[in-house]
């Protein structure tokens, strides 16, 4: 997709979005470009707000979101230049000047205390500043964003950094051309460069491991203690790859052994420590191969816990040599970037064996996901009322995957695709958490920020799935999208009420519906939300909007009562104690609420029949993997599997089967044992197919 053509799709997105949440354009783009850059590992989670004002001589201030809640304790902080033109604006030095300068203006007064004073309590800007004035100089970064939807112009060079206060400030300037960059990345982020002669002036060390493998290279290497907590510092998460930063991000700042190692015997460090796990799509070497100066797309695997407390012991020990005789052991797998989407998570999950990295995953192409999306593609979606077409629910499990789709096509077949897959009847991995982990009254999980929440939505489809995969089905895929029009009715109808003051939308509407999901449970044991009937009807009922709209109108109040322990909302809202305080709130639901929900043994019924379904579509699955195989295929299996003794008799006959020394055709349960057979072959060595 071109520049132009990627930003109309963007404008369509964001007008669509104002609309939904009757919310101004700007704001509606900073909340697109929040969603992105979580997704892109960017900015983990941005809130958004609006605020322009003056400060102290007139000075003008502004600041559109936030982010305080890093595993690095670094703080972001983002200013947005949007405009409504049809083509691309150019957006000049002078004006990205002025808003970052604002920006500036406004962290410098906020973190002063001078910002508070004679402004109103309630406003999101004075939380946001008397948050930043209490963390003082416990911040370890801040990172100023400028955000836009025009093009900067090619005379705006980088902004050098600066400090405040003793803290670094680093500027981060973000335009459509670099948006759209990361959607056409294949990795679906912004690769690191990282120039290592900034650290090591000539070259880092390295022994490049010999092997057979065109798709990757291995390299060991001692790396300096100081230039991994430096890039920690400077990159924080993003260097981290997404499962070992959820890892990371549940568990202490400093590991004691690790800490005590440096400190006592700095040098046996080598020794004692596991080291690092990195991948790259790109190094460059010294003239003879023996030193690393580059590299592109540098992601830690395993070794998370390693990296951050490294970081934390240096800033808790100012001396500048607390790491000087400390050296990280890293094998470094240097992966082809063609390759990279396919081979990064699996060395991930490998490396990150001994932590339980489950099949169910982040990672796009595991097995959870591309049954979602499988469902997806095929079912149809109950015809509308006065319409004689049927449509679908398109899950997206990488970003952009339904203009990539759409834009294969010709004409006349991309109109019929929007038509089959209306834009509004998208979603992604992150919003298929955000709906399913809002109905498992988790509120304040989600309210934490979608990679945290996507974390969660995990460990509990890992847990399902690792018991009985069959669990994912056409039943779970229509009770999910049921939650997607529940969560997104809700939406729409609390950004239209009158009692809604424009802000914490997001947080509101997952609380409603944990709110429902609670209170149902409670008052009406035994019964449950009819899930079949929204799917059915691709709407909430009349009794089941009215319902909803007035939980929320009770969450609204709750989430921002005087009485609240933490005075910014939006943190207050990541807490389990304002869920807490949420669902022990009186809330009565309506007769005429409780009279469509559905008896337990009616769920069940369902939901049996279509993991009876699922089960038979898996068999079918496993029986066309077997087939696709060809015999000389399994006659190479058969040989390993003799020569490595890794089947037994009933196996090799099984074997004998698909390679044609015995008549026959395997059935289901003999393909789920010949398909054991290649896995534990594969563990042993086997890789001819």
């Amino acid at each position: 997709m071109n520049l132009d053509d990627f930003y109309l799709d963007l404008q369509n997105t964001v007008n669509a979005r104002a609309a939904v949440d009757n919310e101004y354009t700007s704001m509606a783009f900073m909340a697109e470009v929040s969603e992105r850059f979580a997704e892109a590992g960017e900015v983990e989670d941005f809130t958004v707000m609006q605020f322009e004002g003056s400060g102290q001589r007139n000075k003008k201030l502004a600041v559109n979101a936030y982010d305080l809640d890093n595993a690095d304790e670094s703080v972001s902080v983002a200013v947005l230049l949007h405009s409504n033109f049809d083509s691309i604006d150019v957006v000049t030095a002078t004006d990205a000047k002025k808003r970052l300068s604002a920006l500036e203006n406004f962290l410098s007064e906020a973190v002063s205390g001078h910002f508070t004073a004679g402004r109103e309590e309630s406003s999101a800007a004075y939380q946001l500043a008397t948050d930043l004035h209490h963390r003082g100089r416990a911040v370890s970064r801040y990172r100023l964003y400028l955000v836009t939807n025009g093009r900067l112009s090619d005379r705006i060079k980088e902004v050098p950094s600066s400090t405040l206060n003793g803290v670094p400030v680093d500027f981060h300037l973000w335009d459509l051309r670099r948006l759209h960059q990361v959607q056409e990345s294949q990795q679906g982020r912004e690769a690191l460069e990282i120039n290592l002669t900034k650290w090591v002036p000539e070259g880092l060390p390295i022994l490049e491991i010999s092997g057979d493998s065109t798709d990757f290279a291995t390299y060991m290497a001692a790396v300096p203690g100081a230039l991994v907590a430096d890039l920690y510092a400077q990159y924080g998460s993003r260097l981290l790859e997404g499962n070992v930063r959820s890892f990371l991000s549940g568990r202490g700042k400093v590991n004691k052994g690790i800490k005590t190692t440096i400190l006592s015997e700095p040098e046996m460090f080598m020794a004692y420590n596991n080291g690092i796990t990195a991948t790259a799509t790109g190094l460059t070497r010294t003239s003879d191969g023996l030193r690393a100066t580059s590299l592109v797309d540098l992601q830690i695997v395993n070794g998370g816990q390693t990296t951050a407390s490294l970081f934390y012991v240096a800033r808790e020990n100012a001396k500048d040599s607390v790491l000087s005789d400390v050296f990280v052991p890293m094998k470094l797998v240097v992966v082809d970037p063609e390759k990279a989407v396919d081979l990064v998570p699996k060395i991930s999950r490998f490396a990150n064996s001994q932590n339980r990295v489950s099949e169910a995953d982040f990672f796009s192409n595991s097995p959870f996901h591309i049954r979602l999306e499988e469902l997806s593609r095929r079912l149809l979606v109950p015809a509308r009322p006065g319409v004689n077409y049927h449509t679908k629910w398109y899950y997206e499990r990488t970003r952009g995957q339904y203009l990539n789709e759409k834009n294969k096509l010709s004409t006349t077949d991309a109109n019929k695709f929007v038509v089959t897959c209306p834009r509004g009847q998208v979603f992604t991995k992150t919003d298929a958490a955000k709906y399913a982990v809002s109905w498992d009254q988790k509120p304040h999980v989600v309210s934490a920020g979608a990679q945290k929440n996507f974390v969660a939505f995990a460990e509990g489809v890992a847990k399902i799935w690792e018991t009985s995969n069959e669990e994912i089905n056409e039943q779970y895929f229509r009770d999910l999208v049921a939650k997607a029009i529940m969560y997104e009715e809700i939406r729409r109808s609390v950004a239209k009420a009158d009692w809604y003051d424009k802000g914490y939308l997001a947080n509101i509407v997952t609380y409603t519906m944990a709110k429902l999901a609670f209170e149902i449970a409670r008052q009406v044991p035994g019964r449950h939300l009819n899930f079949a009937a929204i799917w059915q009807q691709q709407t909430l009922t009349e009794a089941m909007m009215t319902t909803a709209l007035s939980a929320a109108k009770l969450v609204s109040d709750s989430l921002t009562s005087p009485t609240r322990r933490v005075a910014n909302v939006t943190e207050w809202a990541k807490s389990a104690a304002c869920w807490e305080t949420v669902r022990t709130a009186a809330f009565e639901l309506p007769e005429g609420f409780k009279r469509e929900l559905i008896d337990s043994s009616v769920r069940t019924e369902a939901k049996s029949a279509s993991k009876a379904a699922q089960r038979i579509d898996n068999g079918i699955d496993i029986q066309t993997q077997v087939l696709s195989t060809s015999k000389e295929e399994w006659e190479s299996l058969r040989t390993f599997a003799l020569a490595n003794r890794v089947a037994g008799p009933t196996d090799i006959g099984i074997l004998d089967v698909v390679t044609g020394r015995k008549n026959g055709f395997p059935s289901e349960r003999q393909s789920a044992r010949l398909m054991a057979t290649l896995s534990k072959a594969r563990e042993k060595g086997f890789s001819d197919f």
